[in-house]
């Protein structure tokens, strides 16, 4: 589970913040402590997802304790009806707050992952289930309410190119309505490159989606390369 932030979680809304940019600060904090948690644990290649969720909630609680948000592992996400839903990272202005404001889904990428869970990162097997990574952020199941989160992907085999060519292929295929969803696809769900895979250990793609209820979240997508 995640570490408590006490340290920091005097965590009053700092005055020297600009209104309006903890979301970017959060961007940048993220951007640069994926690439220590990258460093610190690749060759995790057999490592099963939540083992990596728990690293990697610990890695960003430990170099957050001077932010002016908290992190917190299993994040429940309330539904307007039925069963309540948990996000794997939930981020906090304050301790206090009630709702996260950027939420983070994690998801394996290995070819080793059965048939039937292959595609998780865009969509599960299931429909009745939304296991899928995308899928939960457009039925609005994770990121409840938002219009700005993030998905994470541990490349435990291949490398970036491969995956991000496969997601897109699989969300493609949607689009083509050559797998079946309720669930509206169209060439915004796609994975915009914005990296130019100029670093082998770590990427960012972008993509904005639809969800059921007809608003948009943008999601930033971050593939943490664990072979190298």
């Amino acid at each position: 589970m995640l570490k408590d932030n006490h340290n920091s979680v005097s965590n009053i809304p700092n005055p020297s913040i600009k209104k309006g940019t903890i979301k970017e600060n959060l961007i940048t904090f993220l951007e640069e402590t994926l690439s220590k948690f990258q460093e610190h644990f690749k060759g995790k290649v057999n490592e099963s997802e939540e083992n990596l969720n728990e690293q990697l909630g610990k890695t960003l609680s430990y170099f957050s304790k001077d932010q002016t948000f908290i992190f917190q592992a299993e994040t429940k996400q309330k539904q307007p009806k039925g069963i309540d839903r948990r996000v794997d990272i939930g981020v906090f202005r304050h301790f206090s707050d009630p709702n996260p404001f950027f939420t983070i889904e994690a998801k394996r990428l290995s070819t080793s992952i059965p048939n039937n869970r292959k595609k998780e990162y865009v969509l599960g097997n299931d429909p009745t289930k939304y296991t899928g990574g995308i899928e939960r952020f457009k039925y609005n199941i994770h990121g409840v309410n938002l219009d700005h989160c993030a998905l994470i992907g541990y490349v435990q085999n291949e490398d970036l190119k491969f995956w991000h060519k496969s997601i897109n292929n699989w969300i493609q295929e949607l689009i083509d309505s050559k797998i079946t969803s309720s669930l509206k696809w169209i060439s915004n769900d796609l994975l915009k490159n914005t990296c130019g895979f100029k670093d082998l250990r770590y990427a960012k793609f972008v993509s904005e989606n639809e969800k059921i209820n007809n608003t948009k979240i943008n999601l930033n997508h971050y593939f943490v390369n664990l072979c190298i």
